[in-house]
């Protein structure tokens, strides 16, 4: 308990020295920023900017792969105090405990679970990746260059395809440097542009295509991957199935609580028809596992649907303000 209030001042401590310093296109585990706000500026800057083609990249167990040499390297560019910095280098080292009772001590990677890794890890790649983008790759490039980054989740656009191929060409071994590695498999070039319209990336659950509004325009469209939403499903379905026999008001409960934040996270406009169908899967999911509680059916749709109304469950909605969207 007292490693992690002192973890925690750490945490704040850090927190206070590099918000200066990092970037705007940098939007992981930073007070008044989240995903929805990456995902918000990186389609305004697609929508906006004359991009053409897209790097998407995935970088292979970054937070167990982290140098900490490297990391030491970086913290001391902007911090004086030795005892500070020892106390980051002990819980870096500090020991994992295995399930045979051995105790593993890491040469890489931040600390397991540890209130202070998430901007331990933020540091790194801003060194690593961001300042190298902006200060580097970004002046040699002809046309514009844009990166949006959430923790290691990132995504880079650019104007000319031969910008895009020596970024690409370069991205790994600029990684490597630090010993991190990109997932090949993950990791790819390719065309974005409103005559591209079949090509599409994903970034943080979302994914982003070029289509037509209602109005006939080329926009940005974007919707949650079809592979999260699959996941989604499939995790609210073992969730039904394992609360099935609780009472009906702590599971409509642990529901509305679990939709309210589905909602809250995928409701960007544009992505109705994806949140209406999570909505409708976890309603006949939760119908189908309160009828398996015995052997005998309990519930016919008009009582289930008694009981969705009584317990308030949310509906599908859009959260993100129009306001503050891209005007499309």
């Amino acid at each position: 308990m007292a490693d992690k209030v002192v973890q925690r001042a750490a945490a704040d401590i850090l927190e206070v020295i590099y918000e200066q310093d990092f970037l705007p296109n940098s939007y992981g585990y930073r007070p008044n920023r989240g995903p929805q706000m990456a995902v918000r500026d990186l389609t305004r800057e697609l929508q906006l900017g004359r991009y053409n083609y897209v790097v998407e990249a995935d970088i292979r167990g970054y937070f167990d792969n982290i140098d900490h040499e490297w990391l030491i390297k970086m913290l001391e560019q902007r911090i004086d105090d030795q005892a500070f910095i020892r106390l980051i280098r002990k819980w870096l080292n500090a020991g994992i405990f295995e399930r045979d009772g051995r105790i593993l001590h890491p040469i890489t990677g931040t600390p397991q679970g540890g209130i202070v890794s998430p901007i331990l890890a933020n540091v790194c790649l801003h060194y690593a990746l961001d300042l190298w983008f902006e200060k580097v790759v970004k002046p040699r490039c002809e046309g514009m260059a844009y990166l949006c980054r959430f923790a290691d989740d990132f995504v880079c656009a650019f104007q000319y395809k031969r910008d895009a191929e020596r970024f690409y060409g370069v991205l790994g071994k600029r990684l490597g440097k630090f010993s991190l590695e990109i997932a090949p498999e993950k990791t790819r070039m390719m065309a974005f542009d409103p005559f591209h319209k079949d090509n599409s990336f994903e970034f943080l659950g979302f994914e982003f295509k070029w289509g037509l509004s209602r109005k006939g325009r080329n926009i940005v469209k974007r919707r949650t991957s079809r592979k999260k939403l699959r996941k989604s499903v499939a995790n609210l379905k073992a969730w039904c199935k394992g609360i099935r026999s609780n009472r009906p008001r702590e599971i409509f409960k642990q529901l509305n609580s679990k939709l309210r934040g589905y909602f809250n996270y995928y409701g960007i406009i544009g992505n109705s028809l994806s949140i209406v169908q999570f909505y409708w899967h976890a309603k006949r999911n939760l119908f189908k596992w309160l009828n398996r509680r015995s052997q005998r059916k309990s519930l016919d749709w008009e009582a289930f649907n008694k009981l969705w109304e009584r317990f308030r469950v949310p509906k599908p909605r859009i959260t993100e303000s129009r306001q503050l969207a891209l005007n499309i």
